[in-house]
C-alpha cells in the first residue's frame, strides 16, 4: 500500500498543477469575447454584449443597427461624470448617442461602453442629471474610475466585437467628447488596428492647464471670489492634497476624487496622440467655456510639426456642445458628427 501510494503522488501532483494551469488559460479565453445578452432591452436601439477585460471585470458594452450587417465599427465615448449612456425620460428610453448613430446610419455600427461601476440608466449629479462630476457615484465607480481602467474598458469592448461577424475590421474609429478625448486617444495608442480617432472638444495639454486657465480667469471655484490669485492658490493647494494622497476615492476635489485627477493628470492628447498612426481627427468651438480653444490650438500644431495626418475643423461662436448663441436654430452637434463621418469615409 505504501509503494502504491508513493508511485501515484507525482502523478496527482502534476494533475493539480495541470489544473492550475487551466485557470487562467480559461480566463484568458473569455477575455476580449463577446457574449450577447438574451435580456437585451427591447426598448433601445443597440443589442447588449459582455466580455471581460485584463483586469478580470465584466464590461458591457451596446452595438446598434442590424447585427447581421457587416460594416465598420464606432466607438463613441462621451465626457466625465458617473451616468450610464441610456436616461429614461418619461416613458422612453434615450441615450447620448443619438446624433452619431444618425450621422453613420446604415454605413456603420456604433458602439458603446458603460463605465465600469455604473448600471444600465444609472445617473448621478443635481436631480439624477449628470454634471461630468463623480457627485453621488458609487464606491465602485470611484475605484474605477481611473483613466487606465476606463481606457481598457473601452479597448476591451472593442477587441471583443471586432470578434463578431458584424465588423469590418479594414476601418475602425474613435469618437471622444470632451474626457472621451483623452480616453479614445489612448485606446488608439493601445490598438494598432484603430484607423481614425476623432477628439471633439478635448484637452491639448494635461487637464491641469484647462484648471490653471480657469483658475486665471478666476472662475474655477465658485465659492471662491473670481480673484485670479485666491484661486490659483487654491488650485496650488488641491495639487499638493492630491499628490500626498494619489490613491484616495474618498477625498474629493472639484467633484472629482484625489485618485481620478491622479490618473489624469500626468497624461495628455498631445503626447498620447503623437503616438498613435491613426488619421486625426480634431474639432472645437471658439466659444467653449469647458474646455478652452487654446487647447486646441496647442494640440492641432504640436500634431502639425509632428507630421501627423489631422484634420481640424474651428467652429466659430460654438461652445462645448456645439451650439451656438447667435444661432439656435443651427445644430452644431449634427454638424460636427457629419463631418467625422465624411472624413472618415473620404
Amino acid at each position: 500500500m505504501r509503494r502504491s501510494f508513493l508511485f501515484r503522488g507525482p502523478f496527482v501532483l502534476c494533475g493539480i498543477l495541470f489544473a492550475l494551469t487551466l485557470i487562467p488559460s480559461a480566463q484568458g479565453q473569455r477575455r476580449y469575447r463577446a457574449v450577447r445578452d438574451p435580456a437585451s432591452p427591447p426598448e433601445i436601439p443597440y443589442t447588449r454584449y459582455f466580455t471581460r477585460d485584463r483586469f478580470d471585470r465584466q464590461i458591457t458594452f451596446y452595438i446598434n443597427g442590424d447585427q447581421n450587417k457587416r460594416l465598420p465599427l464606432v466607438a463613441s465615448v462621451l465626457g466625465s461624470g458617473a451616468y450610464s449612456n441610456f436616461l429614461r425620460e418619461g416613458d422612453k428610453i434615450v441615450d447620448g448617442h443619438r446624433a452619431a448613430r444618425e450621422a453613420f446610419g446604415g454605413k456603420a455600427h456604433i458602439l458603446i461602453v458603460e463605465k465600469p461601476g455604473i448600471e444600465f440608466l444609472e445617473q448621478h449629479g443635481p436631480e439624477g442629471s449628470p454634471n461630468g462630476t463623480a457627485s453621488g457615484a458609487s464606491p465602485e465607480f470611484l475605484r474605477e474610475n481611473t483613466l487606465e481602467r476606463w481606457a481598457e474598458a473601452v479597448s476591451a469592448a472593442l477587441q471583443a466585437a471586432r470578434r463578431l461577424p458584424l465588423a469590418d475590421p479594414s476601418q475602425t474609429l474613435l469618437i471622444g467628447h470632451s474626457e472621451g478625448g483623452i480616453v479614445v486617444s489612448l485606446v488608439a495608442a493601445e490598438n494598432k488596428f484603430v484607423t481614425h480617432v476623432a477628439s471633439l472638444s478635448g484637452t491639448g495639454p494635461s487637464i491641469l492647464f484647462e484648471l490653471m486657465q480657469k483658475a486665471r480667469e478666476g472662475r474655477l471655484y465658485s465659492n471662491l471670489p473670481p480673484d485670479s490669485d485666491k484661486q490659483m492658490a487654491r488650485l496650488l493647494a488641491d495639487v499638493a492634497a492630491v499628490q500626498a494622497e494619489p490613491a484616495s476615492t474618498t477625498k474629493l476635489v472639484l467633484g472629482h476624487s484625489h485618485l481620478y485627477w491622479s490618473s489624469r493628470w500626468p497624461l495628455s492628447e498631445t503626447e498620447i496622440l503623437s503616438r498613435v498612426k491613426a488619421r486625426i481627427f480634431l474639432a472645437h468651438g471658439t466659444a467653449d467655456r469647458n474646455v478652452a480653444v487654446a487647447n486646441f490650438d496647442l494640440l492641432y500644431a504640436h500634431l502639425l510639426a509632428r507630421g501627423k495626418d489631422v484634420t481640424a475643423h474651428r467652429y466659430e461662436g460654438a461652445d462645448h456642445g456645439y451650439r451656438f448663441a447667435d444661432q439656435p436654430e443651427r445644430d452644431g452637434w449634427k454638424e460636427v458628427f457629419e463631418a467625422v463621418r465624411t472624413w472618415f469615409f473620404q
